[in-house]
């Protein structure tokens, strides 16, 4: 209510004076101050760690052992909950009834810890104060004992932004710690901190917090502040946050804000992110399959023209088809928009999975395109030519039955085994050995190729170390088991050069060994 006072003790207004002046309410008396829900459900105590089980079994675990170390690394993507999970550990240390891995929250100490009032909770910044001179600073703070609590907590947040110069002069309080310091070192690059500093410190890994853990803590703040919403919209946020609980609980206010503090409805989710509804996913999922150009650039444009995002378009558009990849290969349940689309495309597995690896290679691509529109319309007109490319298996498949028909066919034309030689050295594209056969006496004789070649060289080298080869080449192309054998040619006389023709045709027949033999 509006304050009054008589116009008599007040100074005049606007040159008048009159009887009774309105005092403006003040701001300051009667706004309260709003607190954010990232900041008023910022996890206090142990327990509030959701999705962080490994993180808070250790530093539980450490507190109830005395094994506590005098460095800590936390790593872990943003929103999971690193420099919450630091302040509770700090809190944990400096209970009045600690140590304690349960820590109250309720003492004078937890209480200044939550407010960020403690003295002996020293918190920096790294990505603003980066240089040798903050480390010294700490590292002279570092000397002295706590002054309210058990130990001096240093939590250096985003700590690898800091210089090498001052990891270097961090090293040195590293080594030889007090034994009231604990270091808590914050990062989202753990591969940036350098190894000496690895090496000093025991390593504990935040991971992305999973769905289920998300959604359930989205309801149970939805709960406590009356905030009305549908079961859908909360799972979209906890994908849309990709693991990050503060990321989470920030989407949710700003679209209860959007709302007017009313219900979290789906359509206010998909409005604020320029999420497409998924009706028009599965249509484009659906139509990408069968390969109709048309139809798939019709739904693009209409999905342009409504301004949603056209990443998140494509994130959608992997979700559904890694969804029908795994009900393919393993019968994951899926919705039966999803199973409807797969009877009726009649799409393989191995569709699916090539359909799936050119999303995400055109994820990255979409990140250095000239134009977001351009590349979308290219890469879903490639995705629609996929169906006129035939799977692998079908292509080897078909090079089976050529195969199998043209030893077939050779079979039935009765190859002849001596071409089937030839060709053998043709193919192994031994073409002197091949004019040597080609220019050879041969015979077959019950099964057997025999082949006379004046070169003993050769002859051994067949015989020895190709025969096995040759013989099953020519299986293959006649059908039929031949064996081989190579010999020297019979040696005959020149009669013609030593007696003349009249002689020469009388005694064509006479062999060398006989000549001898008379």
């Amino acid at each position: 209510m509006p304050e009054w006072t008589n116009g008599a003790d007040s100074k005049s207004v606007g040159g008048l004076s009159p009887a009774w002046v309105q005092i403006p309410p003040s701001p300051h008396r009667t706004m309260e101050k709003y607190i954010s829900l990232a900041r008023k459900y910022r996890p206090q105590k142990f327990e509030d760690m959701f999705g962080q089980d490994v993180p808070r079994k250790i530093l539980q675990n450490s507190i109830s052992t005395k094994l506590i170390h005098h460095a800590y690394i936390f790593s872990g993507v943003r929103g999971t909950g690193k420099t919450s999970a630091a302040r509770i550990f700090a809190k944990a240390l400096n209970c009045l009834s600690g140590p304690t891995p349960d820590p109250c929250d309720r003492c004078e100490n937890c209480i200044a810890i939550s407010k960020g009032s403690f003295v002996d909770v020293i918190e920096m910044d790294a990505g603003s104060q980066t240089s040798v001179d903050d480390i010294r600073t700490i590292k002279e703070m570092a000397l002295y004992p706590p002054i309210k609590g058990r130990y001096k907590v240093f939590i250096i947040d985003e700590a690898h932004m800091l210089s090498q110069s001052a990891f270097n002069a961090l090293l040195k309080i590293f080594e030889e710690p007090p034994e009231f310091d604990i270091f808590i070192l914050a990062t989202t690059e753990p591969h940036k901190i350098p190894e000496t500093v690895h090496s000093r410190a025991i390593k504990i890994d935040f991971e992305r917090i999973p769905k289920r853990e998300i959604v359930g803590r989205l309801k149970n703040i939805c709960e406590n502040e009356g905030i009305q919403y549908d079961e859908q919209a909360l799972n979209t946020i906890a994908e849309e946050s990709q693991g990050s609980m503060r990321d989470a609980i920030s989407i949710l206010e700003s679209i209860w804000m959007f709302s007017g503090r009313e219900k979290i409805s789906q359509q206010d989710v998909e409005e604020i992110f320029g999420i497409a509804p998924s009706s028009s996913i599965n249509k484009l999922i659906k139509y990408s399959i069968l390969g109709d150009a048309q139809k798939v650039n019709e739904i693009i444009d209409g999905i342009i023209e409504k301004g949603y995002n056209i990443k998140r378009i494509c994130r959608s558009f992997a979700e559904g088809i890694k969804d029908i990849c795994l009900y393919l290969d393993f019968s994951a349940k899926i919705s039966e928009e999803l199973i409807d689309i797969v009877k009726e495309t009649g799409v393989t597995l191995e569709q699916a999975i090539y359909i799936a690896n050119s999303v995400l290679k055109f994820e990255d691509d979409l990140k250095f395109s000239l134009s977001e529109e351009v590349a979308v319309k290219l890469f879903f007109l490639k995705i629609c030519y996929l169906k006129k490319i035939k799977p692998l298996s079908k292509i080897l498949e078909e090079i089976q039955d050529i195969i199998k028909n043209r030893d077939q066919n050779k079979k039935d034309d009765s190859v002849d085994p001596f071409q089937a030689l030839l060709e053998y050295f043709e193919l192994t594209g031994n073409y002197v050995t091949l004019e040597k056969i080609r220019n050879s006496e041969w015979e077959i004789s019950q099964n057997t190729l025999v082949i006379k070649i004046d070169d003993q060289k050769l002859q051994n080298k067949i015989m020895t170390e190709i025969k096995r080869e040759i013989e099953e080449h020519i299986r293959r192309q006649t059908g039929k088991n031949i064996s081989i054998k190579v010999v020297q040619p019979e040696k005959k006389l020149d009669i013609e050069k030593l007696f003349g023709d009249s002689i020469a045709e009388e005694v064509k027949d006479i062999k060398v060994e006989d000549l001898f033999s008379v």
